[in-house]
């Protein structure tokens, strides 16, 4: 007979998982019963058992330190570890400390049988066949409604586990005490699904909920999920969402997927711009991906609406940029809201190379607001109103005609730079005499008109340069210079040296 014992600080599991097994029909004698880790210990001490089935957290000694004793005597003692929810990450640490496998509490009958069995087959003298023999003779009627909530027999089957973190989408408005009660309902709720459906068990980690369904691929958990979310979300009467971790084989993988589940929680901050309220770890969430390219062009027209003052222009513009912005931040909220105040940043930068006085924002307060909005929605206000603002205070400054003539004529050459901006041509969309345009342009921009279109393609022949291969001619003819020739010049005329001593220099003390 292979002698094991048991060991936890909770009478009702040791009588559970003592019950839930006919151990003398699989060869097995339990030894031992034990409820802390001290005298479990003295017990192996004592009796040599074959197998013992611990709970890893114990009060004198834990489950760890009696696996270390058991190894620095050379005791021969297979050890298999029982564990909560909780203790997934400790238990998982305890294999390498030689455990042969752990189980997740409330125990399922053919994993602790399955566990057994391999424990079994790891000790001397040929022990295990009796027990897989016994093990196959309990898959025509195990034991049902054992007290430790064991599933009923059905053989040794092998199934798949599959991790589901479900979350609440509260909006704010909800005290604490609020909260507890419909986390509870929430939890209660899923609870009974599951058993009703008997598609697994529930667990809480760190006030997340967390369901383990048993026995169903992504595709089948997605069905049952998207009428799970419905019901749910008129239970509570809030927005509900479940993020689906990868199909595992075995309890001990769970905690690596409930990683990846817990890794996509980010996403959760933009579940407003998200259509399916079901995520899976590892799949794109965003039915597109878009490049830095297509969130300037953007900003550039929402910053375009600001000077024009076309305040409908600026709303649409706004409302591309944030689209653009969710898929670029890849679910990172410290990364939207940096793009909303990088936009903030770039507009004070044009008002001052226009001679106009700006907002003065304070940044690092727009980012501390940003960060502590509780979803993107809020963000997205938060920011839409404080670029708003740059549309009255601009019409303010625009009072004169002159003031208005020279805000819009920068405006039209920054949006307008690849094309030819000739004297005439910029003296026609301002309704002036081209002489009269030249004396004006120079008295309320403080440089003469051709100089500043230049500083203007300049400025964005840069970009161009460092973060592309072009050539200098691709160049010229992309940001509005006749030839590489008048580029050059004008480039080096600003910067003192030629475009391509430019990037060398730059390029290389990155």
């Amino acid at each position: 007979m292979i002698k094991l014992i048991l060991a936890d600080d909770e009478p009702v599991i040791l009588r559970g998982i003592k019950k839930l097994v006919d151990w003398e029909r699989m060869g097995i004698s339990v030894v031992g019963e034990y409820e802390d880790g001290r005298s479990a210990m003295e017990g192996i001490l004592g009796l040599k058992p074959d197998i013992a089935l611990l709970d890893i957290n114990m009060p004198g000694v834990d489950g760890i330190e009696i696996l270390k004793n058991i190894r620095r005597l050379e005791l021969g003692t297979k050890v298999i570890f029982v564990s909560g929810f909780q203790d997934f990450e400790y238990a998982r640490n305890a294999l390498t400390y030689g455990a042969v496998e752990y189980l997740l509490k409330p125990v399922i009958l053919e994993e602790l049988i399955h566990a057994i069995g391999k424990a079994a087959e790891l000790l001397s003298g040929g022990e295990a066949s009796v027990v897989w023999g016994a093990e196959r003779g309990l898959a025509d009627g195990a034991e049902e409604g054992a007290e430790s909530g064991g599933d009923s027999g059905g053989g040794l089957e092998e199934t798949t586990y599959l991790p589901v973190l479900a979350e609440i989408l509260f909006d704010g408005s909800e005290s604490e005490q609020v909260r507890k009660l419909i986390y509870f309902s929430f939890r209660s709720f899923l609870e009974e699904w599951l058993g009703e459906k008997n598609l697994g068990i529930l667990f809480s980690k760190n006030q997340d909920v967390v369901m383990v369904m048993k026995g169903i691929d992504r595709a089948r958990a997605k069905e049952e999920l998207f009428e799970l979310q419905e019901r749910t979300s008129e239970i509570v009467e809030k927005r509900t969402a479940f993020i689906i971790g990868g199909l595992v084989d075995s309890m001990s993988r769970i905690p690596g997927e409930y990683e990846h589940c817990l890794d996509m929680k980010r996403y959760l901050f933009f579940m407003d711009q998200i259509n399916i309220p079901i995520l899976c770890a590892g799949e794109r969430v965003f039915s597109r991906q878009t490049g830095t390219k297509e969130i300037s062009q953007a900003r550039e027209k929402m910053l375009d609406g600001i000077f024009a003052q076309d305040q409908e222009g600026f709303f649409k513009a706004f409302e591309w940029f944030a689209r653009m912005l969710c898929m670029v931040s890849d679910g990172r909220r410290e990364d939207a809201c940096y793009y909303f105040c990088s936009a903030i940043r770039l507009l004070e930068e044009r008002m001052r190379s226009m001679n106009l006085q700006g907002r003065d924002p304070d940044v690092g307060r727009l980012l501390e607001q940003g960060r502590a909005c509780r979803d993107f929605g809020q963000m997205k206000e938060l920011f839409r109103e404080y670029l708003e603002g740059y549309l009255g205070h601009l019409k303010g400054m625009m009072e004169s005609s002159e003031k208005k003539d020279i805000v819009y004529a920068k405006a039209y050459i920054e949006e307008h730079y690849q094309e030819n901006l000739s004297l005439e041509v910029m003296a026609g969309i301002v309704h002036m005499n081209p002489y009269y345009f030249s004396s004006f342009f120079k008295k309320q921009a403080g440089e003469n008109f051709k100089d500043y279109v230049n500083k203007v393609r300049v400025s964005h022949a840069v970009s161009l340069l460092l973060s592309t291969d072009m050539k200098a001619y691709e160049i010229a003819m992309e940001t509005g210079f006749r030839d590489a020739r008048a580029f050059t010049e004008a480039f080096s005329r600003i910067y003192g040296e030629t475009p391509s001593s430019y990037k060398r220099r730059v390029l290389e003390k990155k």
